[in-house]
């Protein structure tokens, strides 16, 4: 996509002096609501639900995603198209988000079909007997929230691409909101299904007011898209297939996981692996959230060579160091605390699975500025080779560790992964981007992290080996 160097620079100084600060703080706010939101959800579906049916309707999810690679609409790089366009061509940024919005809502709707003609047969392949029923009634459900799951990801990325994650960041808390009354209205008398249905509701409030907000900085933009061009249909669609590769290894990762604990001990496994982990990424979340606006920020320059550029990165490489050690703080606090409020008891498997998967995903929160850098300047290949190293050790895990060692030989295979996807990451994308330089000034700040990391984990670890009863 053409742009010139004086609109990307106009793009980048007005971002720059007046949106990057605003727009990181309402994202760790954003993160902090949704990770409240979210877990007073899993409360209320657990209390009425019970953990082996909420570990169903998360397989069900992960099954879901797999389907996920075949929308290659551009819709979560929609941000970068965005704020790569010259901001005074409105016209063409609403053809970008139209075009992306149609593909979206074509490719998931065939997606969804293909899911609903093969659940009979694939169901009773992962789904116990005993649950079989619960997850052939949660199959619509599933089905409509991938796609108003894409639509909702077109409408929230648009935001970010105009630089204004603050107010994507307010739509998605009121979305998180909505989905926990939602929850507490419907899960009393529906069980896990009114958990579904409370998520399509998230995801529609996502779309209705993420919609109606980016109108108000893309004029032109219609209720109901209806502009699609090819041109910029190849564009997207080109990107999204390399962004796609990407997911298709992360697919590798999530949903085999998943599998790989049903297997080793069912739902009620693979709902405590949903709670350790989900308490660690989403405590990573914040710290995602707040980096998430330097892909535009990265796309609106021309390459790594701009000092402006350099500049920024290293200012954010120091800024994780410290954020890598508080994501890591969070979660082993606020494990014991999360298994208390979800399932009233403290449970030694949930915290040890927690301890360690903290330690890997803390650490890998080191290589976000240079991953993102990558991805705003569109060059992904360390990006890809960081998930590749990540699925091929939740396969290794899954094929090889889980018979002789369990969940346990599962989650030391998976922490091994994300470490090796954190060194990938790191130095990978510094060589390609010719900013080794920049790693080795703070190579103390990185080690000292990683040793601080390694040691709380280690000692919450040991704590929970020799406390009687764990």
């Amino acid at each position: 996509m053409a742009v010139s160097l004086p609109n990307m620079r106009r793009v980048f100084d007005r971002f720059a002096v007046a949106g990057l600060s605003r727009n990181a703080l309402f994202g760790v706010g954003q993160a902090v609501i949704v990770t409240v939101c979210l877990f007073l959800a899993y409360r209320l579906v657990i209390q009425h639900a019970g953990l082996e049916r909420f570990g169903v309707w998360s397989l069900l999810l992960a099954g879901a995603s797999i389907a996920r690679v075949g929308d290659v609409s551009g819709a979560g790089a929609l941000a970068r198209f965005v704020a790569a366009s010259p901001t005074e061509d409105a016209e063409h940024r609403a053809d970008l988000v139209h075009t992306v919005m149609l593909t979206s809502l074509a490719l998931n709707a065939m997606l969804g079909l293909a899911l609903l003609f093969a659940a009979p047969f694939a169901l009773p392949l992962f789904i116990p007997a005993a649950h079989l029923a619960d997850a052939e009634r949660l199959v619509p459900y599933v089905i409509a929230s991938l796609v108003l799951g894409g639509l909702a990801v077109a409408a929230t990325a648009g935001l970010d691409g105009a630089q204004r994650a603050d107010q994507r960041a307010a739509v998605v808390v009121f979305a998180s909101i909505a989905f926990v009354v939602a929850c507490a209205v419907l899960i009393p008398s529906l069980g896990v299904l009114g958990f579904g249905i409370a998520q399509l509701v998230q995801q529609a409030t996502l779309l209705i007011i993420g919609f109606a907000v980016l109108r108000r900085h893309i004029p032109g933009l219609t209720w109901l898209p209806r502009r699609w061009r090819r041109d910029l249909f190849a564009k997207t669609t080109g990107y999204a297939l390399r962004l796609n590769g990407i997911s298709l290894l992360g697919l590798m990762f999530e949903p085999i996981a998943k599998f790989a604990f049903n297997y080793a001990g069912g739902p009620a496994l693979v709902a405590l692996y949903e709670f350790a982990s989900r308490l660690v990424v989403q405590m990573r979340g914040l710290v995602v959230a707040a980096f998430t606006p330097l892909v535009p920020a990265f796309a609106a320059l021309p390459d790594a060579a701009d000092v402006r550029f350099r500049q920024i990165l290293e200012r954010a490489m120091r800024a994780t160091c410290v954020a890598a050690l508080g994501t890591a703080v969070a979660a082993l606090v606020g494990a014991p605390l999360m298994s208390l409020f979800v399932l009233g008891r403290l449970s030694p498997e949930l915290l040890l699975m927690n301890a360690a998967l903290t330690a890997g995903w803390a650490i890998n929160v080191l290589s976000l500025p240079l991953y993102f850098a990558a991805q705003g300047q569109g060059m992904l290949r360390w990006n890809f080779m960081g998930h590749a190293l990540i699925s091929v050790s939740v396969l290794v895990g899954a094929f090889v560790l889980v018979s002789p060692f369990g969940s346990v030989g599962l989650v030391g295979s998976i922490v091994f992964g994300i470490l090796a996807s954190t060194c990938a990451g790191l130095l990978g994308n510094a060589t390609m981007f010719g900013l080794s330089g920049i790693v080795l000034r703070l190579r103390w700040w990185l080690l000292n992290t990683v040793l601080a990391i390694a040691a709380l984990c280690g000692a919450a670890g040991v704590t929970l080996a020799v406390v009687p009863g764990s």
